[in-house]
């Protein structure tokens, strides 16, 4: 059978299997259940969970739960509130305040949680009363939200890239270093977006006077509440730049560190700890899960030869660098529109790897800007999770339209940094290149 016949049916077949509301995971094992039978008979299925035990056995998965639980620590324990309270103090005439406000805090936080989900529904439940009383338009306040909790996929420590370190081979601490500077550059171009949109139309975000705050109070509030998360974020990320820890111990340094510094604002308790040991394992579970049940579509294409021939047949296409890096990117986007981000990592970088590895394509480069295509797909229609996760804390008032009327600008400004990534390689490169 033609390879191209193979991956269309192996694609087909899967994605009817999670059109039915069966979940991935089950998806990838039945499919690959079947598939591998069909292939190998007995011995393939014995193969299928060789693999699946070698999926979850590697190393480079493990900073993934220390993630989660320092993500846990700070949602739980209420610090975000904090947080919030001291940015507020330092934005006080800028139009757009509150969706300001909840970038700025979306952007440390996602430097210290590291899921989307988690991010979008603190800042849902946060600041969305708040901005719908201030008579915010409801696209302005969902938009920000949502690209408040979307930064935590790009800026580390990102659970999803350390999963994709993990898929495609790439250092895990290389990419968490690498997308370092991207983030940043993201928070600025949805802040200006959103300073801007306000300025010309005054009408999204309504004035109010803020309270005064004298010098010596700001500073305080930013010695006692922001400037101990930077500690943390410089333990999770510079340790890794550095060189003087590997990504697991950097993020178990930050799990122990964030239980501390909850200690010292008195929050610490050990129903925390239960309960967000409790979490954490259970998204942990869900992903080694998924990644188990995806190992044998890897090995059925590897066992037919498809993924072979494709990478053949693309490196036969043309040999512009440029357009084949474009190709890889694009489908990487047109999936994000059906399929959720660990699924389309699961079938596409064991194809696109080797045919990053044969153009000589910076590998660091390459893992960023597939993370932001993936990025894409938490705020795009009809599966974005960052969209769900939007309405399941919005009040009946905040349709489907509102919440995809605010997305549809943070797509846009993520289309625009990834052509300035791609244009300008060093500020993905730059960093772990140290």
């Amino acid at each position: 059978m033609d390879w191209y016949l193979v991956i269309l049916i192996c694609f087909v077949g899967l994605v009817l299997l999670m059109f039915t509301g069966l979940p991935i995971a089950f998806s990838f094992m039945g499919f690959s259940l079947i598939g591998m039978y069909i292939l190998m008979g007995q011995f393939g299925i014995q193969q299928l969970v060789l693999g699946m035990f070698d999926q979850v056995i590697k190393f480079s998965l493990t900073p993934i739960p220390f993630f989660m639980i320092m993500g846990e620590v700070f949602y739980q324990s209420g610090l975000v509130t904090r947080t919030l309270d001291t940015l507020s103090k330092f934005v006080k005439r800028i139009p757009g305040r509150l969706s300001v406000i909840c970038l700025l805090g979306g952007g440390i936080f996602a430097a210290l949680s590291g899921s989307v989900v988690a991010n979008t529904a603190m800042f849902g439940s946060l600041m969305l009363p708040e901005m719908t009383r201030r008579g915010y338009d409801k696209a302005l306040t969902t938009g920000s939200i949502m690209g408040s909790g979307a930064l935590a996929m790009i800026i580390p420590p990102s659970s999803l890239a350390v999963l994709l370190g993990s898929i495609s081979g790439v250092s895990v601490g290389k990419i968490l270093t690498g997308a370092v500077l991207p983030g940043i550059f993201m928070v600025g171009i949805y802040i200006t977006y959103v300073i801007g949109s306000c300025i010309r139309n005054p009408n999204l975000a309504p004035t109010y006077e803020a309270e005064e705050t004298s010098d010596s109070d700001k500073l305080k509030s930013l010695v006692v509440d922001i400037l101990p998360l930077g500690l943390i974020f410089f333990i999770v990320v510079g340790l890794i730049l550095l060189g003087i820890a590997t990504p697991t111990e950097s993020a178990a340094l930050g799990a122990l560190a964030s239980y501390i510094l909850v200690a010292c604002y008195g929050k610490f308790s050990w129903k925390l700890v239960f309960k967000t040991l409790l979490n954490s394992l259970k998204v942990t579970a869900s992903v080694l899960i998924i990644i188990a049940g995806s190992a044998g579509f890897s090995q059925m294409l590897s066992i037919t030869g498809a993924s072979r021939e494709a990478v053949n047949f693309l490196l036969a296409l043309t040999s512009s660098e440029t357009i084949i890096l474009w190709i890889m990117l694009g489908i990487g986007i047109i999936l994000g529109f059906f399929m959720e981000q660990t699924a389309i990592m699961m079938i596409t970088l064991p194809l696109f790897m080797p045919i990053v590895a044969a153009y000589g394509i910076n590998e660091v480069w390459f893992a960023v800007m597939f993370l932001i295509c993936l990025q894409l797909g938490q705020l795009s229609p009809p599966v974005g999770l960052a969209l769900f996760t939007m309405k399941s804390v919005s009040p009946p008032e905040v349709t489907m339209a509102d919440i995809y009327r605010g997305a549809v600008p943070y797509l846009f400004m993520d289309v625009l940094v990834l052509i300035v990534i791609f244009l300008l390689p060093p500020l993905t490169t730059f960093l772990p290149g140290l």
